[in-house]
């Protein structure tokens, strides 16, 4: 007779253990519970790195957004400085024209003559 391993051991008689089964199922299941924790923690990184990066985008923003306005006022304050310049250098100009005339017109001349000369190379 030989014995068919599909067959149902007889009532009463408990199957033999296989330690090798039991062992695989054991590292089957520690396996897929590692997996479960990695992707549980990716999720939790990959939600951490985003939260991170929003705070970075907002950190960015607001001191670009600061950096503009300071840059603002810097042009404004430069510009109103070169402003106030102009009119100055126009008023000393008229006054120094009012007082030596002939000085002035044979300036405007040089100045007139020199500038002709650079551009006509």
């Amino acid at each position: 007779m030989t014995e068919n391993p599909a067959v149902e051991p007889p009532f009463g008689t408990v199957p033999p253990h296989d330690p090798f089964q039991a062992a695989k199922a054991s590292a089957m299941k520690a396996a897929e519970e590692l997996r479960a924790a990695a992707s549980q923690k990716a999720a939790e990184f990959r939600t951490a790195a985003e939260a991170r990066a929003q705070q970075f985008r907002d950190t960015a923003g607001q001191k670009a957004a600061d950096i503009k306005e300071k840059a603002g006022e810097f042009a404004d304050h430069t510009f109103t400085e070169a402003r106030e310049r102009c009119a100055d250098l126009r008023q000393e100009a008229e006054k120094f024209a009012r007082e030596k005339p002939l000085q002035a017109l044979l300036t405007a001349f040089g100045i007139g003559f020199v500038i002709g000369s650079i551009l006509r190379r």
